[in-house]
């Protein structure tokens, strides 16, 4: 009875230690903050765009999205997003939480989704368009561009295109010890052609490492084990 007893205490004591550590990895996820901005019910801090409740039309990230209109052709930096010492993004502190972010170094990515609607283009006509962005901060690096859509519109083609990009910090610019940050988009188009793009799902977040992973493992295994109990 007493070595039943003692096998029962290993086997508590174990599911103990995987559930302590399960906490500890959750926790520690926890503790680096994402910002994360969906777009569900206005702009949220993101300037020179109007925030769209039902477009783009065939969208799957709806409701909401930002769109970014640019009334002419040539080069047009247009969006911008300051990073504010106020609440935003699932943060109490924005420029704080860019902050911890930024002090990750390479593990930290900002991503986000754009899309082109080609109804917005105008008709029988082809064009060239690109997207643009950049990041801006107090850091070495200063105005970071980076263009990353360099596309062709074909006369009357009304197709919805996406794109899906994953920056590190340092292509925007943004490093360890920088105190405030800007993100910035633009366009340019041939002639006086107008073009719209639309953004979603902008997130701002650290790459876990291969340890914070299999820490997470473990809490997960900590869970099925309660739920076995």
């Amino acid at each position: 009875m007493h070595n039943i007893g003692t096998d029962g205490g290993a086997i508590m004591t174990t599911r103990y230690a995987i559930a302590v550590l399960g906490a500890l990895a959750l926790a520690g996820a926890a503790a680096q903050a994402d910002l994360t901005y969906n777009f569900n019910a206005d702009a949220e801090g993101f300037q020179n765009v109007s925030w769209q409740e039902a477009n783009p039309v065939g969208w799957a990230g709806l409701p909401g999205a930002l769109k970014q209109t640019h009334t002419a052709g040539g080069w047009q930096m247009q969006m911008t997003k300051e990073f504010s010492w106020g609440p935003g993004g699932g943060s109490d502190n924005q420029q704080t939480a860019m902050q911890a972010l930024a002090n990750a170094g390479a593990d930290a990515h900002l991503k986000f989704d754009v899309m082109v609607d080609g109804t917005s283009f105008p008709p029988a006509t082809g064009i060239w368009y690109q997207f643009n962005v950049a990041g801006n901060s107090d850091g070495a690096a200063g105005w970071t561009q980076t263009k990353l859509i360099d596309g062709w519109q074909n006369p009357d083609q009304s197709d919805l295109r996406t794109w899906h990009f994953d920056m590190s910090f340092s292509e925007l610019g943004w490093g360890p010890g920088d105190t405030w940050f800007q993100f910035y988009t633009g366009a340019n188009s041939a002639d006086a052609n107008p073009v719209n793009f639309y953004m979603d799902n902008v997130a701002a977040y650290v790459v876990p490492e291969p340890g914070t992973l299999a820490l997470l493992a473990l809490g997960a295994a900590a869970l099925w084990i309660r739920r076995r109990r």
